[in-house]
């Protein structure tokens, strides 16, 4: 089964583009209201309602709450009082900074909710989201944290079953150096995991990332990710956006469990693109090398060795970018096939390159069944 797995931070990527630019926008949309809330500190000011989109931005300023509302996506946007702030960002708030609240709604049904701290020069120190209607002990979402250059510095995701984790990143002249893993325990403590260096050519473009294994951890390759703290302006004028680079792998490699001390080394591309992986034990003898072949953005086929064992996938999409053929082959000889179409998969297993097994999935569920004899 070609396993569809997709973990929340991907639901992120999606949201996070439209996220950053509302963070941005132009102050004739969103005046500056820190001056008049010193004025008069006990006033609480009026929402204002904005017509919006599925990203959640500013889109047209409505009169009134009833005519936002009568569009698909509506956007609330208010300025919340020091006193207002949630308990569990108040250790990320300054006196200084003002809190923004943006709550976007989708058929008139809140959908998500967006806390924003700027500081006296207008720039983000702060953006957390949360896609639940509710902010609850388990939160469902993300804290950003920002310096005085827009640049993500540490940032935090909460996930509904109770997990959290942890980056830290080290920065130097606007050049990011490190970045540092950490989950949480039962008892809300954070432990770290492992830790990233980068590594750049003389042109200052990424060349490789060294991963150091502080933890023993069991790797799922579809969870493995580089991240990569951005400028928020920087993310507007492009037309790209991502903020990691995700190496996703087939089902076919299976997990595997990395020792602490342990290090894996990326080499990648002047776009990030992961090339090789070359993981080491702590004696730093090769437990498995895997090789990318990128085309057209996308890995059109990916090989693991490891010892006498060489496993290849290979891909092809179609005009949409969307993954329709899987092959997998170990040594050589072709074990698994899976054609996707919609929701529908088809997977064919072989044995010697012979087909043995036929097997039909709709939307994860097995449908059929049948064996072939020859």
């Amino acid at each position: 089964m070609n396993k569809k797995i997709i973990p929340f931070f991907i639901l992120v990527l999606l949201l996070s583009a439209g996220i950053i630019a509302l963070t941005q926008e132009s102050d004739l949309l969103i005046p500056d209201i820190g001056d008049f809330k010193e004025e008069q500190p006990g006033l609480t000011i009026p929402s204002r309602w904005f017509k919006s989109n599925a990203a959640g931005m500013a889109l047209e300023e409505t009169p009134s709450k009833l005519a936002a509302l009568r569009s698909e996506y509506a956007l609330e946007i208010i300025s919340a009082r020091d006193d207002e702030i949630l308990d569990f960002l108040l250790p990320y708030y300054d006196s200084g900074y003002n809190p923004e609240i943006r709550v976007l709604y989708r058929n008139s049904e809140q959908s998500r909710t967006q806390w924003l701290f700027r500081d006296e020069n207008s720039i983000t120190r702060l953006n957390a989201v949360f896609v639940n209607t509710e902010i609850s002990e388990n939160k469902n979402g993300f804290i950003e944290i920002f310096d005085e250059n827009s640049v993500l510095t540490e940032e935090y995701r909460f996930y509904e079953n109770g997990g959290r984790i942890k980056t830290e990143y080290e920065l130097k002249e606007n050049l990011l150096i490190s970045a540092a893993y950490f989950l949480s325990d039962n008892s809300g403590d954070y432990a770290k995991v492992y830790e990233d260096f980068y590594r750049y050519n003389r042109a200052l473009s990424l060349r490789s990332i060294e991963r150091i294994y502080i933890k023993d951890v069991q790797v799922s390759y579809d969870r493995i990710n580089i991240n990569f703290p951005i400028r928020i302006m920087d993310t507007i004028n492009n037309s790209f956006f991502i903020t990691e680079r995700i190496n996703l792998y087939p089902d076919f490699f299976g997990d595997v469990f990395i020792a602490s001390d342990s290090r894996m080394i990326f080499d990648t591309d002047e776009r990030g693109r992961i090339l090789k992986q070359t993981l080491y034990d702590d004696e730093d003898n090769i437990i498995f090398i895997i090789v990318n072949t990128w085309a057209n953005n996308r890995i059109v086929s990916t090989n693991k060795t490891e010892g006498d064992t060489v496993l290849l996938s290979e891909f092809q999409y179609n005009s949409s970018g969307d993954r329709i053929l899987e092959r997998n082959y170990k040594n050589g000889a072709l074990e698994r096939l899976v054609r996707t179409e919609g929701n529908t998969e088809t997977e064919e297993l072989f044995i010697n390159n012979i087909l043995v097994l036929r097997a039909v999935w709709e939307d994860g569920i097995m449908t059929s069944e049948t064996r072939i004899t020859n």
